[in-house]
C-alpha cells in the first residue's frame, strides 16, 4: 500500500460535495473535482464516460477515529486505461455525502466547481439534475462500492459519531 502522506499529498482537490436522493436511503454522493492541475484525470473521465471500464477501490485514514478524522479513497482504474488517482474528504466537513456513501455506496465524479444554478438546496427531477450536471461536467465517472468497502466505511463513521 501506498505512504499515507503521498496518498493525502496527491489526492485530486474536491471542489465540492453534492447528494442526489434517488429514493428514502439510496442515493449519490456528486463530487465535484478540481481537475485544473490533473488533466489527464479530466481524459480519464471522458473516455471513462465513451468507452466504460471499472476501477478496483480502497479506502485509507487518517486520524482515524480522532475528531479530525480523513477518509480516502484510492481508484486504481484498469479500464479503459491504467491509472490511479486519490480523493481525500475530512470527515467533519462531508458527514452527510460519506454517510450516503456508507449506505448506498455510489459516487459520481465530475469536473468541477459546480455551476452557481446548482449550488444549494433545491427541489427537481433525478433526470433535471443529470441533465444539468452532464451538459456543465460531461458524464464524469460513477463509481459503485463492493458491499465490503460500504460496511468497512460505515464501521468506521459510526466509531467517528461516537468520539466525536
Amino acid at each position: 500500500m501506498e505512504d499515507l502522506t503521498l496518498m493525502l499529498r496527491s489526492a485530486i482537490p474536491v471542489d465540492d460535495v453534492d447528494i442526489l436522493m434517488l429514493s428514502p436511503g439510496d442515493g449519490i454522493a456528486v463530487i465535484w473535482l478540481n481537475l485544473s492541475e490533473r488533466p489527464d484525470v479530466k481524459t480519464l473521465l471522458d473516455r471513462h464516460s465513451e468507452e466504460g471500464g471499472y476501477a478496483i477501490c480502497t479506502w485509507f485514514y487518517g486520524n482515524l477515529g480522532k475528531h479530525n478524522m480523513l477518509v480516502g479513497l484510492r481508484v486504481e482504474m484498469r479500464e479503459p486505461t491504467r491509472s490511479v488517482f486519490h480523493l481525500a474528504f475530512k470527515v467533519k466537513d462531508h458527514q452527510e455525502p460519506l454517510s450516503l456513501i456508507a449506505q448506498a455506496g455510489k459516487l459520481w465524479c465530475v469536473s468541477g466547481p459546480p455551476p452557481a444554478h446548482l449550488v444549494g438546496t433545491m427541489e427537481m427531477t433525478v433526470h433535471d439534475f443529470v441533465q444539468k450536471v452532464v451538459n456543465y461536467s460531461g458524464q464524469g465517472m460513477m463509481i459503485e462500492l463492493q458491499p465490503h468497502l460500504i460496511a468497512e466505511l460505515q464501521q468506521h463513521l459510526d466509531e467517528w459519531k461516537r468520539i466525536k
